[in-house]
């Protein structure tokens, strides 16, 4: 059976709805000193799990069926929009800097859901191919919720454009490390791509699809906050 979608994937939905759904509301209702110290310790949750999975990457990996891959340049760089969202996510979480928790907020909802959704490769449970995935995944929705509902630090007037062009710089950025290493970070050339991206067709139409659907998940995310910036105004 097809471990991404067996019980470990079940089993790490559930948890998700349950952080989440107990994290979020209690960091809205009961504010303290504890915020403080939980978004460090979620910071350092999300960034050194990325910093270990490279470890064990260059150490050789584990072997199959978990982290079977030693590091490649081709493959191992933390170059996908979720990788790059856990580091922007821990960073902002310690200095709440207004970019970095757009980035968070738009990134996860908009990416990072739909990789936990459907995840791109069988991930065996118990492993510590599946403890990394879905810590790097579920720390950065709770990361965005985190931020933007418990903290209640609401995207800026104008926040999509912005998060639109950089998401469009740091892709056309990984389309040249692509090139140069022959990688496919964030597949931006596969023939078969993973997840929802198959339901686009074949490259390169998946890729016009991805981007319509990446915008409109953009507005959508940053509709709830209209209401506010108009009666700011």
């Amino acid at each position: 059976m097809d471990q991404s979608v067996g019980p470990g994937h079940a089993a790490a939905l559930a948890v998700t709805v349950m952080v989440i759904g107990g994290l979020v509301p209690l960091v809205r209702l009961r504010p303290g000193r504890w915020v403080t110290v939980a978004s460090w310790m979620l910071a350092l949750l999300l960034i050194s799990n990325e910093i270990a999975y490279q470890i064990v990457q260059w150490r050789g990996g584990l072997g199959e069926p978990y982290v079977a891959h030693t590091w490649t340049l081709e493959f191992s760089l933390p170059l996908y929009i979720c990788d790059v969202a856990a580091f922007v996510g821990g960073v902002a979480l310690i200095t709440r800097r207004p970019i970095l928790v757009e980035i968070t907020w738009f990134w996860g909802l908009a990416g990072t859901l739909q990789a936990l959704l459907t995840p791109d490769h069988p991930i065996f449970f118990p492993s510590y191919d599946w403890l990394e995935f879905y810590l790097d995944h579920i720390g950065v929705l709770l990361a965005a919720g985190w931020l933007v509902i418990g903290l209640s630090l609401h995207p800026r007037p104008r926040a999509a454009l912005r998060v639109i062009a950089i998401t469009v710089t740091f892709l056309l950025g990984v389309g040249v490390v692509d090139l140069l290493t022959g990688g496919d970070y964030d597949y931006l050339h596969a023939q078969h791509p993973p997840g929802l991206l198959a339901l686009f067709g074949p490259w390169p139409w998946y890729l016009f699809g991805a981007t319509g659907v990446a915008l409109v998940s953009i507005v959508i995310l940053d509709l709830p906050f209209w209401p506010e910036r108009r009666r700011a105004r």
